[in-house]
């Protein structure tokens, strides 16, 4: 008798804790939507259900539209290629690539703004509203590793005061020792931005940084994210965007 107390009293326990770990999407989260030159790619990072069939219909601005390729040219199936880069807790982070024509690259080359308005939409679901972020090739730069924390040095190249340090679509934070703005910087002279949660979160996850001076101008980098995502954190992720 003892022993079937035990393996009932179990049996709810863990019942109750799969219950309590998942909660329920109303729609998919959007982690990353950004735009590669140097691989031609436009690609999508998102949370699901791990049992939710959705994927990547189109993304849309207020011109254009781009869709991932289809088996057999069919729209109303799932991506060729979409892959399930982690799953966590009854979730999937998943990601849609579309690889660009020459056409469309151009198109993106064109636009002006590093950060574009666009919608998502994914099979049964409305269109969600989000951020693309553009990643030029020849803005690209290197970082240190500190810790589980990278380390970003900027370099001005004239005299320049800054305005603001930021970054676009990324769950990362950012510091600097640099407390006081504006912060005024001779040629030559550097700044250290740290960057801390450096979790990769599509299969080649990128932060755009922006460095804006008093003067109206900027200057935008971006470098690879290098840390995966620890145990949790996509729960963590869904939890944060249901309280929103």
């Amino acid at each position: 008798m003892k022993k079937w107390v035990i393996i009932l009293t179990a049996i709810i326990a863990v019942g109750t804790y799969l219950a309590w770990t998942k909660t329920h999407l109303e729609e998919p989260v959007v982690m990353s939507v950004q735009f590669d030159e140097a691989a031609k790619t436009l690609a999508v990072s998102y949370i699901v259900e791990k049992n939710d069939g959705t994927y990547v219909k189109e993304v849309a601005d207020d011109t254009k539209s781009f869709s991932p390729p289809r088996s057999n040219g069919d729209q109303d199936r799932r991506a060729n290629n979409t892959q399930v880069l982690a799953k966590q807790n009854g979730y999937e982070l998943r990601e849609d690539v579309i690889e660009l024509t020459d056409d469309q690259l151009a198109y993106f080359l064109s636009l002006e703004g590093r950060a574009i308005p666009v919608d998502i939409s994914f099979e049964d679901y409305s269109p969600i509203e989000t951020i693309l972020v553009c990643l030029l090739k020849d803005e690209a730069v290197e970082v240190t590793k500190q810790d589980e924390a990278l380390v970003y040095t900027f370099t001005a190249p004239e005299d320049i005061t800054i305005r603001s340090i930021g970054h676009y679509d990324s769950v990362a934070m950012i510091s600097f020792e640099e407390d006081d703005f504006p912060l005024a910087l001779k040629k030559g002279q550097s700044v250290d931005i740290l960057i801390h949660d450096p979790y990769k979160l599509a299969s080649h996850d990128e932060l755009l940084l922006e460095i804006a001076t008093t003067n109206d101008r900027s200057f935008t980098q971006h470098f690879s994210l290098t840390e995966p995502i620890p145990k949790g954190y996509l729960k963590q992720i869904v939890n944060q965007a249901n309280a929103e």
